[in-house]
C-alpha cells in the first residue's frame, strides 16, 4: 500500500509539473513569403525589351537574330506574312512583314504592367479633345493618365501604340503617329 501511495504521489507530482510549467507541444510558425517568380523566357530578350531591339524596317532575319530563335509563320496573304515568337506561355512577339515595312507587336498579361498611379479620371477630356480633332501628344496623354509612362506595345511604319493599365485592371491602348506628336486613337475598357 505504501508503494502504491508512493507511485501515485510521484505520478501526481509529475502531472502537476507538466500542467504548471505549460509543457505542451510547441509548434514553430514559419513565415510564408509569397515570392513572385518571373516565368523563364525563351530567347534573347524579355518581352518589353524586344520592341527596343527591332523597328519598322526589320526583316525576318533581323527579328529572328534579336529574339534568338526562329519565329513560326502564322498567317500570310498577298504581300504580307505574319510570324510569332512565343517567349513563354503568356508572352508573345508578333511581326507582320510587308514588302516595304514591318509591324511588330507584343502581347502579355496586363498584370505585368498594372499601376496604382494610372488614373483614367480625365478620359472624358481626352475623348472630347479627339472628337473635336484637337492634337494630343504622348506627353499630353501621359499627363492626363496620372503622369505615368505607357508601355510600348506596337511599332509600325505609321506609328506606335502604348498601353496603360490601372490597379483595377482597366486599360487603354493609345495609338500615336511615329514621333508621338499626335494621338490617333484610344480604345480600351475603364
Amino acid at each position: 500500500m505504501k508503494k502504491m501511495f508512493k507511485y501515485t504521489t510521484i505520478t501526481l507530482i509529475i502531472l502537476s509539473l507538466f500542467i504548471v510549467t505549460g509543457c505542451e507541444k510547441k509548434t514553430t510558425k514559419t513565415n510564408k513569403i509569397k515570392v513572385k517568380t518571373e516565368e523563364k523566357t525563351k530567347g534573347n530578350c524579355k518581352i518589353f525589351d524586344c520592341l527596343t531591339k527591332v523597328n519598322d524596317k526589320s526583316t525576318l532575319e533581323d527579328v529572328n537574330k534579336e529574339i534568338g530563335f526562329e519565329g513560326e509563320k502564322t498567317n500570310e496573304g498577298e504581300g504580307w506574312t505574319t510570324y510569332k515568337w512565343s517567349l513563354n506561355d503568356d508572352e508573345k512577339v508578333e511581326a507582320t512583314f510587308y514588302s516595304t515595312s514591318t509591324t511588330v507587336k507584343i502581347s502579355f498579361k496586363d498584370e505585368k504592367i498594372k499601376n496604382k498611379k494610372v488614373d483614367f479620371s480625365k478620359y472624358e477630356e481626352v475623348s472630347k479633345a479627339l472628337k473635336n480633332k484637337e492634337t494630343l501628344t504622348y506627353d499630353d496623354i501621359k499627363s492626363k493618365f496620372g503622369g505615368v509612362d505607357g508601355t510600348l506595345t506596337e511599332i509600325s511604319s505609321t506609328g506606335v501604340k502604348y498601353k496603360w493599365v490601372n490597379s483595377e485592371g482597366g486599360y487603354l491602348n493609345v495609338s500615336f503617329n511615329k514621333d508621338k506628336s499626335k494621338c490617333t486613337m484610344v480604345i480600351g475598357r475603364i
